[in-house]
């Protein structure tokens, strides 16, 4: 018989400070992949934002490249009011400047000359009663948040300045979404020989969710340009 108490078996296994040392070394691997996963979601996320920025940049132009081109010269106007005016997102409305609430109307009154740059166009398609503006205002919440709004009214002769006006009850579309920030949207046109505007648009805007530290390489401002030519016809 096998003397089972005489009977000796031998464990072998890990020492503490192997189980220590293996411990650390997955915990650096860890955290190594880690933060390598949530870079390459953040890198992810800002190319997605910009994507948004581009995108919406140019529906905004294209908008105003299929109207604009439309119009006849003599019913396009071009203003400044970015100081006269913002948006109030919350209850989608333009609300006016208290400040410079008395020179508004003065301020409709002219249209832009030749190269001085607005931030508001009225303009008529051919063969429609109804008005289309088109403005960039800041935001009655951050004035470093800007949006372009468009509506529409009839009859703007002599009263440009009830486009926007908030007792006019018309209803505001803002073109760019929450993700987005229009830092500046900037409208010029110049007279060609036939009467007709040539007529140069400018957005600058930026994801409004920005993950990258600053210095990153990516830009953070996306700038896009339309040039646009009415068509009117001259006898």
């Amino acid at each position: 018989m096998i003397n089972l108490l005489n009977r000796k078996e031998k464990y072998e296994g890990f020492s503490l400070v192997e189980m220590l040392v293996t411990i650390v070394i997955m915990g650096v691997v860890m955290m190594t992949a880690s933060s390598t996963l949530t870079t390459l979601i953040k890198i992810s996320t800002v190319s997605s934002n910009k994507t948004r920025v581009r995108s919406e940049s140019e529906f905004v132009l294209e908008l105003v490249r299929r109207t604009v081109r439309n119009s006849n010269p003599s019913d396009v106007y071009v203003y400044s009011t970015v100081d006269l005016r913002k948006y109030d997102p919350n209850q989608n409305t333009v609300v006016d400047n208290v400040a410079f609430d008395p020179t508004i109307k003065t301020r409709y009154a002219t249209s832009l000359i030749e190269n001085e740059v607005g931030n508001e166009i009225h303009f008529r398609p051919y063969g429609y009663e109804s008005w289309i503006c088109i403005a960039y205002f800041s935001s009655t919440e951050d004035d470093t948040v800007g949006y372009i709004l468009k509506t529409s009214a009839q009859d703007l002769l002599d009263k440009q300045e009830t486009c926007f006006d908030e007792t006019a009850s018309r209803y505001v579309i803002p073109l760019n979404s929450e993700v987005v920030n229009v830092k500046s949207f900037e409208i010029a046109y110049t007279m060609l020989k036939d009467s007709n505007y040539l007529i140069r648009f400018d957005i600058e805007a930026e994801p409004t969710q920005w993950y990258l530290a600053a210095g990153a390489p990516v830009k953070k401002i996306v700038h896009r340009q339309a040039v646009v030519s009415t068509e009117g016809i001259v006898w």
